[in-house]
C-alpha cells in the first residue's frame, strides 16, 4: 500500500474513532468521547512552485496531524490556493505582452481576467501536485481558492458587515504607490533599504541604474527681492515641481523678517509661501529651511493639511508628470529622467548650489517589484484597525492566544500597540471587487453644488450587488432632490488587498458567507480552528488580520495556538534567492537533479542574463555535483529537526543525507528482524496489531514462567516508555524537534546500538538459556520497532508505512495503514519504566567503553583478548541483582576478556587499600567513577599488542614478503606516549577550569534551568573521572620503564 493510494480510501478526511484502529467516515454520528482538531494551511499562490518555505511549513503541520489522527482525534486539515491578486496579474501580463504584445488594457477588464482564469485552470495545479509528492495528509475534499464562489461571498459580506460597523471607510490621504505595479500596497509591505551615500541602484523598467544617496542643494529667490534666497536641500529634486510652500522655523531669528513672504518658483513661476513650522523644521539641519511637497512626501503631506495647502499630485501613476507639474517641458517624461533634466535647468538658472554625495538615507521600496515607493495622495478604502488590535492584544495577554514560541508576543505587542489603518484598495482587476458604487451624474458641477461636496469621490454606498446599491443611490437622489439629474450606478474599479480574503480563512475556509447555515448558525460548528502555524514573516500580514477580522466578526478569536517557526536561508545563512542562485527546490532534493538541469532551471525565467550567469556561478560553488535525490521523507524529518533553530533556519543538505542515513538504519533494523524471525521459526512473534503497540503475549511472560527479563529487555522497555512519554510531551507543546532528536537517540543509541547488539549474544548461543529467551527478546524488539515506526510515522510517513506493512500478519485487513494505527501512549508502557535498570545498564555501558578506550588509548587491537578486571567500592554492583552480575555475560562478551572477569569489592577489603593489592602491579586503569575502575595488566597489554603486531608481520610477509622486525615499546615510543597524555591532562583541567568558572558566576544559580545545572554536575564528574584515569596511566608508565 502506498500513501497516494490511502487518500481515497479517506484516510485523510476527518473521522469519528469509537475505539482505537475502528474508524468511520465523518458523516457519521460523532461521538462525545472523540476530539477534534482543525487547522488550515497557509495558502501557497496560485503562481507559484514548492518552495522551501512551503516544505517547511506542510512539514512540520503535517507531523501534528498525523500525530493527532493517531491518537484517535478527528482531524481535519484543509488545504488551498491564494488567488494571490499582484502576483498573479503580473504573470499573466508578461504572458500576453511575450506571447501577443497585448497588455491588459488591450483586452479589457472582462477579457482579461478570463485569461488569468484560463492560466490557473492549466497551472494552479502544480503547488498541490508537489504538496501530495511531499506527503502532506490534508483534506483534499474541502480544499478552497480564494477567489472561488463560497469565499468571494464571505469577502463581499465581511466588507459589508465592517463597513455598517464603522471599521470601513474612504479617506482621501497618502498612500505607498508602486508605479512599476501601478498599485497601492500597504506599510507593511514596504520594504525600507539603507543607503550611506551615493549609489547607483536598478529600477524596474529602466535599463539605467538610478543615483540615490545624494543631497542636491538650489535657491528660491524671494519674491520681489532677487537679492534674497532660501537654500533648501532634498534628494528627491525631481519632486520641487510639486513645492506648494518652503517652511522655516518661527523661532529662527536668521529667516524673522521673511515672516508672511513668499519665494518664487523658478520653473512655473508659482509665488510659494513662507511658512513658519516647528515640527517640520529643524533648525540645526543644512540652512534651516525645507521645501514643501504636499502630494508626495508624509511629513509634507501633514504640514500641508496644517497650514492648509494646496495638495496637487503631479505624478501619473506609471510615475511619469502630468498637467499639474507646471511645465510642459516635464509633463509625460518618467520622475528619474526629469531629475537630471531639473539639475541642467537649475544650473542655467544659476539656482543649483551644489551636492552632497555622502548623505545616508532610507530608501522605500515595493517588496513586490523592487520598485521605489512613490508617495501619492489618493482615495482609498481603509480598515479601522485600532479597537480590533486593542482585543488582540487583550487576548494575548488573557492567554486566548498563546504563541509558540512565547517570544513572538514582543513582536505582537510591539506592532498592535502601533498599528495604523490598513489601506485595503488594490488598483488591480483580479481579485475581489470591492462591492462599493457611486451615481456618476452627466452634470458633476451641479450634482456637487447640491450635495455641498467639493470632492468628486463620492457619494459611496457599500451594498451586496448593483441592485441594492441603485436602490440606496434612488433614495440619495430623491432626498437630495436630485431627481432632475441623470447619473449611472459605477462600481468601485479597485479589488481588495489579497490579504483581506485571507484574513477570514479561518471562518471562510469552513463554509462562513455572513449568512445562516444548515446547521442553524451563522459560524461554522468546526469554528475557531485549533491553532495556525505558519513563518514569523507573515505575523502581520496574516496572522494578526486573521485575528482581528475574525474575532470582530465571529466574537471569538479563530484559533489558540499560534506556532511560529523561523525563515529558511541556505547552509551559510544567505537568504535564499533565484538572482543568487541559492534557491533550493524541495523536488530536486526529493528526486535530485544534475549541474546542467540545475542551472537550465533559471533560463526563461525573469532575471537578467548578467543574474543569470551569476547565479549559475553561484550553483557551481554550492552544488558542485548537483543535488543528489534524498526522499521525501530525508527533506521532512531534517527541516521538522532543524526548528529548534529559533532566529532563523540554516539549512545544509548534508543534514538531509544524515537524515537518509537514519532511514536506512530503520529499513536496516527492518531486514534484521524479519531475517531472524524467519531463520529461527518465530514468524508466529510478529503479532503487530494497530490498537497496541505491545506485542501480544509480551505482558504475559513478563515475570512469568519464562522467568525475570534480562538487564537488555527492561533498559529498553523502560527507554521506550521514557521515549513515548517526550515525544508526546515534545507534540503537545508544539515542538516537534524535540521529539525528532529524541527518537534519533532512542533508535540509534539505545535501540540499535545497545539492545540489538546485547540481545545478539544469547541469539547466536546455544545454551539452554539462550534458546529459552529468544523468543521473548524478539517480542521486546518488535515491541520497540513498531513503537519506532508509529512514532517516526509523522516524520517520515512513506518509510514507516512500507516497514509497518511489512510487520503486519497475513491476516491482517487490506486497508490497514500505520497512519490510523493508535499511537504509543505513556498509560500502556507506565508500567515499564524502571529506573533500576537505566542505571544498571548505564554502569555496564560505562564499564564496555571503559575497555574500548584503554584498547584505543594503548593501541591495542579490539579483537584482541585481555584479561579484564573491576574494581568497585559499591557492594550493591555486585549483588546477585546488581549491574555487574546481571551483565558479566555481555560485560565478558564486549570487553573481549580473556577468561572470566575478575570483580574485586573494595568495601570488604582488609588490606588497608580497598582491595587494590590484589591487583596485579603495574596495571593500566581506566577510572569509569570514582566507585568504578577497570584494570589491565601492562605486560597482557604488551603481550596483545605483540601478538597484533607478530600476526600483522606475518600476514605482511605473505603479502610483501618483509622480513622487517619491529620492536616493543620502547623509551621513544613510552615518552611519546606520557607527552600525549601530558597535553590530555592539560585539556582536561582546562574544561574542568571553564566550567567552575562559568558555574561560580553569580547569576548561575539563579538563571540556569535545571537541566543545564544537571548536565554541568554530570560533566564535572567524567572530567574529575578522565583526569584521574589519565594520572593513574601515567604513573603505571612511569613506574614501568624506571
Amino acid at each position: 500500500m502506498t500513501l497516494q493510494s490511502l487518500n481515497p480510501v479517506g484516510f485523510f478526511a476527518p473521522r469519528s474513532v469509537s475505539t482505537a484502529g475502528n474508524t468511520s467516515s465523518a458523516s457519521s454520528d460523532k461521538s462525545d468521547s472523540v476530539s477534534s482538531f482543525t487547522m488550515i494551511t497557509p495558502p501557497p499562490n496560485v503562481t507559484g512552485y514548492l518552495h522551501i518555505g512551503h516544505a517547511l511549513t506542510a512539514s512540520i503541520q503535517d507531523s501534528l496531524v498525523r500525530w493527532r489522527r493517531m491518537r484517535g482525534e478527528s482531524v481535519s486539515w484543509i488545504p488551498g490556493m491564494d488567488h494571490a491578486g499582484i502576483s498573479t496579474q503580473t504573470v499573466v501580463e508578461k504572458k500576453l505582452m511575450r506571447e501577443k504584445k497585448l497588455t491588459r488594457h488591450d483586452l479589457g477588464r472582462e477579457a482579461f481576467v478570463d485569461q488569468i482564469w484560463e492560466w490557473k485552470q492549466v497551472h494552479g495545479h502544480r503547488i498541490t501536485e508537489q504538496l501530495r509528492r511531499i506527503g502532506a495528509s490534508l483534506d483534499w475534499n474541502d480544499e478552497f481558492f480564494t477567489l472561488d464562489q463560497s469565499r468571494s461571498k464571505a469577502v463581499k459580506s465581511a466588507f459589508i458587515q465592517l463597513f455598517r460597523d464603522g471599521l470601513i471607510y474612504r479617506d482621501t490621504r497618502l498612500v505607498n504607490w508602486c508605479c512599476a505595479l501601478e498599485t497601492v500596497i500597504s506599510d507593511i509591505e514596504v520594504e525600507h533599504e539603507d543607503i550611506t551615500g551615493r549609489t547607483m541602484l536598478s529600477v524596474p523598467g529602466r535599463l539605467k541604474k538610478v543615483e540615490f544617496g545624494v543631497l542636491h542643494d538650489f535657491a528660491y529667490k524671494v519674491d520681489g527681492d532677487d537679492a534674497q534666497e532660501l537654500v533648501v536641500s532634498t534628494t528627491r529634486i525631481e519632486t520641487m515641481l510639486g513645492d506648494e510652500a518652503v517652511a522655516i522655523h518661527p523661532e529662527d531669528t536668521r529667516y524673522t523678517h521673511l515672516h508672511g513672504k513668499y519665494v518664487v518658483h523658478p520653473i512655473s513661476g508659482k509665488r510659494l509661501p513662507i511658512i513658519c513650522d516647528s515640527e517640520l523644521v529643524d533648525m540645526e539641519f543644512g540652512t534651516g529651511v525645507v521645501k514643501v511637497t504636499p502630494a508626495h512626501d508624509p511629513n509634507d503631506y501633514a504640514c500641508g493639511r496644517r497650514h492648509g495647502l494646496p495638495i496637487i499630485n503631479i505624478l501619473d501613476k506609471n510615475g511619469t508628470f502630468n498637467s499639474d507639474c507646471g511645465s510642459k517641458t516635464y509633463e509625460n517624461m518618467n520622475r528619474f529622467d526629469a531629475r537630471d533634466k531639473i539639475i541642467d535647468e537649475l544650473k542655467v538658472l544659476g539656482l543649483y548650489r551644489g551636492k552632497n554625495e555622502s548623505h545616508a538615507m532610507r530608501l522605500a521600496r515595493c517588496s513586490r517589484s523592487g520598485d521605489v515607493i512613490e508617495p501619492m495622495v489618493m482615495p482609498q478604502w481603509y480598515v479601522k484597525c485600532d479597537g480590533m488590535a486593542q482585543r488582540g492584544l487583550k487576548d494575548a495577554e488573557e492567554q486566548r492566544l498563546v504563541f509558540h514560541p512565547d517570544t513572538a508576543i514582543k513582536d505582537w505587542n510591539r506592532w498592535l500597540e502601533n498599528i495604523q489603518d490598513w489601506c485595503v484598495s488594490r488598483q488591480l482587476w483580479w481579485g475581489h471587487r470591492i462591492p462599493a458604487y457611486k451615481p456618476v451624474f452627466e452634470d458633476s458641477s451641479a450634482a456637487q453644488a447640491i450635495i455641498n461636496s467639493a470632492s468628486t469621490d463620492g457619494p459611496w454606498f457599500v451594498a451586496e450587488s448593483e441592485e441594492h446599491a441603485a436602490q440606496q443611490i434612488r433614495e440619495f437622489v430623491t432626498e437630495r432632490s436630485l431627481q432632475h439629474l441623470s447619473y449611472t450606478v459605477v462600481q468601485d474599479g479597485d479589488v481588495l488587498d489579497t490579504w483581506f480574503s485571507s484574513g477570514l480563512l479561518p471562518l471562510s475556509a469552513l463554509g462562513w458567507t455572513g449568512e445562516v447555515l444548515p446547521s442553524g448558525s451563522k459560524i461554522p460548528e468546526l469554528y475557531p480552528t485549533t491553532m495556525i502555524e505558519t513563518g514569523t514573516d507573515i505575523m502581520f500580514f496574516w496572522v494578526a488580520r486573521m485575528v482581528m477580522l475574525c474575532t470582530h466578526l465571529s466574537g471569538q478569536v479563530p484559533f489558540k495556538d499560534i506556532m511560529f517557526h523561523a525563515m529558511v536561508r541556505d547552509a551559510q545563512g544567505r537568504k535564499m534567492s533565484k538572482s543568487v542562485g541559492n534557491v533550493i527546490d524541495p523536488t530536486h532534493v526529493i528526486e535530485g537533479i544534475t549541474l546542467n538541469d540545475l542551472k537550465l532551471t533559471l533560463e526563461g525565467g525573469n532575471l537578467a542574463p548578467k543574474e543569470v550567469k551569476r547565479s549559475q556561478a553561484q550553483m557551481d560553488k554550492d552544488f558542485p555535483q548537483g543535488i543528489r535525490a534524498s526522499g521525501a521523507d530525508a527533506l521532512r524529518f531534517t527541516l521538522v529537526s532543524s526548528t529548534q533553530q529559533s532566529r532563523q533556519i540554516n539549512l545544509d543538505l548534508s543534514n538531509v543525507t544524515s537524515a537518509q542515513h537514519f532511514a536506512n538504519k530503520l529499513w536496516n533494523l527492518s531486514v534484521f528482524y524479519s531475517y531472524r524471525t524467519r531463520l529461527y521459526d518465530m514468524v508466529h512473534v510478529s503479532s503487530v496489531t494497530p490498537e497496541t503497540v505491545l506485542a501480544r503475549g509480551l505482558n504475559e511472560v513478563r515475570g512469568g514462567s519464562q522467568g525475570d527479563f534480562t538487564l537488555a529487555e527492561r533498559f529498553i522497555m523502560s527507554r521506550l516508555a521514557d521515549t513515548v512519554a517526550k515525544v508526546n510531551m515534545g507534540m503537545e507543546q508544539l515542538d516537534p524537534s524535540f521529539a525528532t532528536d529524541t527518537l534519533r537517540k532512542f533508535i540509534i543509541q539505545e535501540l540499535c546500538d545497545v539492545y540489538v547488539e546485547f540481545m545478539k549474544v544469547p541469539m547466536f548461543s546455544a545454551d539452554e538459556e539462550s534458546r529459552r529467551i529468544k523468543p521473548r527478546l524478539f517480542l521486546v524488539l518488535q515491541t520497540c520497532f513498531d513503537a519506532s515506526l508509529r512514532m517516526m510515522h509523522p516524520f517520515m510517513p512513506f518509510v514507516t508505512e512500507e516497514l509497518w506493512q511489512k510487520m503486519l500478519p497475513e491476516t491482517a485487513p487490506e486497508a490497514t495503514s500505520v497512519m490510523t494505527s493508535s499511537f504509543p501512549s505513556i498509560q500502556e508502557l507506565e508500567s515499564w519504566r524502571d529506573e533500576a535498570a537505566e542505571r544498571d545498564m548505564e554502569v555496564t555501558l560505562g564499564v564496555i567503553q571503559a575497555s574500548r578506550a584503554m584498547r584505543q588509548s594503548h593501541q591495542v587491537p579490539m579483537n584482541s583478548e585481555l584479561p579484564i578486571t573491576i574494581w568497585t567500592s559499591s557492594p550493591t554492583l555486585l549483588a546477585a541483582d546488581g549491574a555487574l552480575r546481571q551483565s558479566d555475560r555481555y560485560v565478558s562478551h564486549f570487553t573481549r576478556s580473556l577468561g572470566e572477569v575478575t570483580y574485586i569489592d573494595g568495601s570488604l577489603a582488609v588490606d588497608g587499600c580497598q582491595g587494590v593489592s590484589a591487583i596485579e602491579p603495574f596495571s593500566a586503569a581506566h577510572v569509569i567513577t570514582p566507585e568504578l575502575k577497570l584494570f589491565t595488566p601492562l605486560a597482557a597489554i604488551q603481550t596483545a599488542i605483540n601478538d597484533a603486531e607478530a600476526r600483522a608481520k606475518e600476514k605482511a610477509a605473505l603479502l610483501a614478503a618483509s622480513d622487517s622486525q619491529r620492536a616493543g615499546i620502547d623509551r621513544a615510543k613510552q615518552q611519546q606516549e606520557l607527552q600525549r597524555l601530558e597535553r590530555k591532562l592539560g585539556t582536561v583541567r582546562a574544561g574542568l577550569e571553564k566550567l567552575e568558572a562559568r558555574v561560580s558566576r553569580p547569576e548561575y544559580s539563579t538563571r540556569a534551568p535545571e537541566n543545564v545545572k544537571a548536565g554541568d554536575a554530570k560533566k564535572k564528574q567524567e572530567l574529575l573521572a578522565q583526569e584521574e584515569h589519565v594520572l593513574s596511566t601515567m604513573k603505571t608508565l612511569q613506574a614501568a620503564f624506571g
